[in-house]
């Protein structure tokens, strides 16, 4: 395990990931969500053991790459560009500090876009669809029927 409790082929990407000034904040986007999700998965093994090797895998794939797209672009029509880049930076600053723990601390470890409040960037989180693309990857790799058994 590496420092963060990432795992190596996640801790890898975000190396290869550097220079970060050569991608487009969506790419930056995809990397961080990404390590953050392992975090995440790493957070519901600790409390559920049995879903070892049942959770979906961290990397987007294309449901989730469209769902994240759709509340990438839904962020930047409300307050532009650079607040949503600034929104990024702050989520990769925040990973060195992130645990599993809190990932399941029910508070967002990053804020949302300067501007954007809570209640328009869950409206557009909905609209997205990200958590329903989030319930049915649990659900394919049977992360879920795991979960409803707990």
């Amino acid at each position: 395990m590496r420092p963060l409790g990432l795992p190596a082929s996640v801790a890898a990407g975000l190396l290869v990931a550097a220079p970060l000034h050569a991608q487009s904040d969506f790419e930056r986007f995809e990397v961080v969500t990404e390590a953050m999700n392992a975090l995440m998965n790493q957070a519901f093994i600790q409390v559920a053991p049995d879903l070892e090797g049942r959770m979906p895998a961290p990397e987007w794939d294309e449901p989730l790459r469209a769902a994240y797209r759709c509340m990438y672009d839904g962020f930047v029509d409300e307050v532009g560009e650079a607040p949503v880049g600034d929104m990024i930076t702050a989520m990769e600053n925040s990973l060195p500090d992130l645990t599993p723990q809190d990932m399941l601390g029910g508070e967002n470890p990053v804020d949302n876009p300067e501007g954007l409040s809570d209640e328009r960037a869950l409206e557009i989180v909905s609209d997205c669809q990200v958590m329903e693309v989030f319930e049915q990857r649990m659900v394919e790799s049977g992360a879920m029927e795991i979960l409803t058994q707990q």
